[in-house]
């Protein structure tokens, strides 16, 4: 029996999702250790649409050990498993170091200390996280189902997006919205977002979202909250059975940058409005049922944020749409990730149409007939 025969991906998902946000808490937990992983992003690298972008050991750490351990089990992947960071950081010396998973602690951690300038203590820490095994359960996680024998692994591919919201993540001060439950800002908003997609038809299929600070169980002390679900021609299965926040209201999930006249087409159909950071933490509250759509008029998300996201929604009967084609064909229009793509389109990773996020594909119609009033 192969070792893909043997290993369900989805459950190495939802454990390499547990270890990623374990790495998150460790790098969270000592203020000056945070400090000393911090590099602002810079030139391709950043998001324009913030004035400063920043990327963590963190993050680039967590996106390689997923790439290491599901390239491992299931070879087949291995060349399109990807991510948001590029493996390269600059440490305080100046020197470019390529953060790579050894095959022992040891070798991660020496790697790492290059990174950490010596600060030997934080390098093990790091490495001790990265290769401990993990095997994350919780009354809520459900179910695991077996996938399909017939499923192709040599036709999927992955996106990563380590630690979505980041600046979040480094700042970790937390507001909240009107509505009870939804912050606007802090750790609630740092997600974990591993989907899978079909190569041929760049249909996602499978998608895992942890909140690496989900549960407060003390002062400074957080336990993850997990979220998977699966779509796939001959299972659909998740674990994200919520009742909505309330029957009776519409409520809508935006950044604070989103144009005022596409808040007011909202407003004439009768939905309110929350206000939050992070575009995989909006998408988590469509799946949670705490809101109703995330729209996003700008080309600002990426593959990495949407991937998951959209896996999920698709197994409990929504979608993740372009917002320009879906607008300018009157229909629904799902994204799709064909790595073909790439060959023509250098902008290829990103979501450049914008997106509309639903939990039920039957509020679309109305949706778009109102965004398309002139």
């Amino acid at each position: 029996m192969s070792a893909e025969e043997q290993a369900n991906l989805l459950r190495v998902l939802v454990n390499c999702a547990e270890k990623a946000a374990n790495i998150a808490r460790t790098c969270r937990s000592n203020e000056e250790l945070l400090g000393l992983l911090v590099q602002e992003k810079s030139g391709s690298e950043a998001n324009e649409r913030f004035e400063h972008d920043f990327k963590t050991l963190a993050d680039v750490l967590i996106q390689e050990t997923i790439k290491h351990e599901v390239g491992a089990l299931f070879p087949a992947m291995q060349e399109a498993i990807l991510g948001e960071e590029s493996p390269n950081f600059t440490n305080k010396l100046g020197e470019s170091v390529t953060i790579a998973v050894g095959s022992s602690e040891e070798d991660t951690a020496s790697c790492l200390q290059a990174v950490l300038s010596g600060h030997e203590g934080a390098a093990s820490a790091l490495a001790k996280e990265v290769h401990q095994e993990v095997n994350f359960s919780s009354e809520k996680l459900g179910e695991i189902p077996q996938l399909p024998e017939e499923l192709d692994y040599a036709n999927l591919g992955i996106w990563i997006d380590p630690i979505d919201a980041t600046a979040e993540y480094i700042s970790g001060d937390t507001m909240f919205t009107d509505f009870p439950g939804i912050t606007s800002t802090g750790l609630d908003c740092v997600t974990v977002l591993i989907g899978v997609y079909e190569r041929d038809t760049g249909v996602p299929v499978i998608g895992v979202v942890a909140q690496p600070f989900g549960d407060k169980l003390e002062e400074n002390v957080y336990s993850s909250s997990m979220f998977w679900g699966v779509c796939l021609p001959t299972l659909q299965a998740h674990n994200c059975d919520f009742e909505a926040r309330d029957e009776n209201r519409r409520l809508g999930i935006f950044s604070s940058s989103e144009q005022s006249d596409i808040l007011q087409r909202f407003l004439d159909l009768g939905y309110e409005f929350a206000f939050s950071a992070g575009a995989g933490h909006k998408a988590l509250k469509v799946i949670t049922h705490e809101v109703d759509v995330y729209l996003l008029s700008k080309g600002s998300t990426f593959k990495w944020d949407t991937c998951a996201p959209q896996a999920i929604l698709r197994a409990i009967g929504g979608d993740v749409l372009d917002y320009t084609a879906s607008v300018a064909e009157r229909k629904a229009v799902p994204l799709k990730y064909l790595m073909e793509d790439s060959e023509t389109d250098p902008d290829w990773k990103r979501n450049a149409g914008g997106i509309i996020s639903v939990r039920n594909v039957n509020v679309v119609e109305e949706l778009l007939a109102k965004l398309c009033e002139q």
